[in-house]
C-alpha cells in the first residue's frame, strides 16, 4: 500500500470540497484521537505549498470542549478522525467528545468531514486514482442510459430487476464536489425494484446491526415488491426479530430508498466496521429508510453478486466493459 499516494489523492479531493472551493488559503482543522495522530500528521506534512490549505491539528479526546468548539467555528472545514462503532463499549451517539460538541457540529455540518472507524482502511479508500473512479462512474451511468433493465443475481439464488425508465437520475459520487469525500459510488432511486434476494454482506447505519451481526455468512432473505420489503426470513439467531422490529418502526424503513453501486476497487472486502468507506465496496447496495421523518437509513452492502444491463454483465466481482 502506497500511503503517500493515497494521501495525495485525498488532498486532491479535498481541494474540491464545497466548503473550501475558492478559498485560498482555507483553514482546515484536523481533529483526531491518539490512534490517528500519525495519519493527520502525515496529511499536514505532505500538503504542498501549492495547495490552498492551512492545517491545524487538535486532539479530540484531550482538548477542552470550548477550545474545540471555537476551532470548529473559526475553520473553513473541520475533519475528525476517530473510532466510534469499533470501540469496546460504543454508544449510538458517539464518544464523549462528540456528544459534547453535538450542537456546534450540527450548526456547522456543511463544513464537516467525519472519518469514523476508518483505521488504516483510510489508505485503501483513497488508493485508487481519481481518474479511474471518475471514469468507472461515468461509464456506468452512460451504459445505464442506453439500457432497458438493471438486474442482479448471485450464487445463493438471489434475483431482482428494475426497469431503467423508472430511474430519473444517477448521483455520481466520485469525490469531486461531494460533501462526503470517500469516492466510488453511483446511486439512484427506483420505485420498481422487484425480486427475492438472499442478502449476504454487512450493514451501515446508526442502528448497530453491523456490530451485532458482522458480515453475514448465512443469508437474510428479502421479498421485494415495487421497492417495498414485504417479507423476510433468516436462520441467523436474533436477526429476524431485530430486522422486523426495524421494518415495523416506520413505513419508510420497508422502502428501498436508495439503489447504489460501489465502484471503489481499493475497498477489497467488507469488515463490519460500520464505517462509511464500506459503502464504496464494489457491487450492489440497497439503502432502506430515510425517506420520511422518524425513519432510519440502513444500507445493506452486498459481498458479491452479478449486476447486468439487459442480461449483459457489467459487474461480476470486477467491472466488465
Amino acid at each position: 500500500m502506497d500511503k503517500q499516494r493515497a494521501i495525495s489523492h485525498f488532498l486532491y479531493y479535498l481541494e474540491h470540497h464545497p466548503a473550501v472551493a475558492g478559498i485560498n488559503p482555507a483553514k482546515v482543522l484536523l481533529g483526531h484521537t491518539a490512534d490517528y495522530e500519525a495519519l493527520t500528521g502525515a496529511i499536514a506534512e505532505q500538503a504542498s505549498d501549492s495547495q490552498p490549505f492551512r492545517f491545524s491539528t487538535m486532539r479530540l479526546d484531550i482538548e477542552p470542549t470550548e477550545k474545540l468548539a471555537q476551532a470548529i467555528a473559526e475553520s473553513d472545514l473541520y475533519i475528525f478522525f476517530y473510532d466510534s462503532s469499533t470501540l469496546p463499549n460504543p454508544r449510538p451517539d458517539g464518544p464523549e467528545f462528540v456528544r459534547a460538541l453535538q450542537g456546534v457540529m450540527a450548526e456547522n455540518w456543511k463544513k464537516s468531514l467525519l472519518f469514523k472507524d476508518y483505521g488504516d482502511y483510510f489508505y485503501d479508500t483513497f488508493s485508487v486514482t481519481p481518474q479511474r473512479i471518475a471514469g468507472l462512474n461515468s461509464h456506468l451511468i452512460q451504459r445505464m442510459s442506453h439500457a432497458t433493465t438493471l438486474s442482479f443475481k448471485d450464487d445463493h439464488g438471489s434475483w431482482f430487476e428494475t426497469p431503467l425508465n423508472s430511474i430519473k437520475k444517477w448521483t455520481d459520487i466520485n469525490g469531486i464536489g461531494n460533501f462526503d469525500l470517500a469516492p466510488g459510488e453511483i446511486a439512484t432511486h427506483s420505485e420498481a425494484i422487484n425480486g427475492r434476494v438472499k442478502f449476504m454482506g454487512t450493514f451501515l447505519s446508526t442502528i448497530p446491526f453491523a456490530r451485532k451481526y458482522g458480515v453475514l455468512d448465512s443469508p437474510l432473505e428479502l421479498w421485494i415488491e415495487n421497492s417495498t420489503i414485504h417479507k423476510i426470513a433468516t436462520e441467523v439467531p436474533g436477526l429476524e426479530h431485530d430486522f422486523n422490529k426495524y421494518l415495523e418502526a416506520n413505513p419508510s424503513n420497508r422502502r428501498i430508498e436508495e439503489l447504489g453501486i460501489g465502484t471503489n476497487e481499493g475497498v477489497k472486502a467488507l469488515y463490519a466496521r460500520n464505517a462509511g468507506f464500506e459503502e464504496r465496496h464494489c457491487g450492489l447496495h440497497l439503502g432502506l429508510g430515510g425517506g420520511a421523518k422518524g425513519s432510519h437509513h440502513l444500507d445493506l452492502i452486498f459481498s458479491s453478486g452479478v449486476l447486468a444491463l439487459d442480461d449483459e454483465p457489467v459487474f461480476d466481482g470486477r467491472f466488465v466493459f
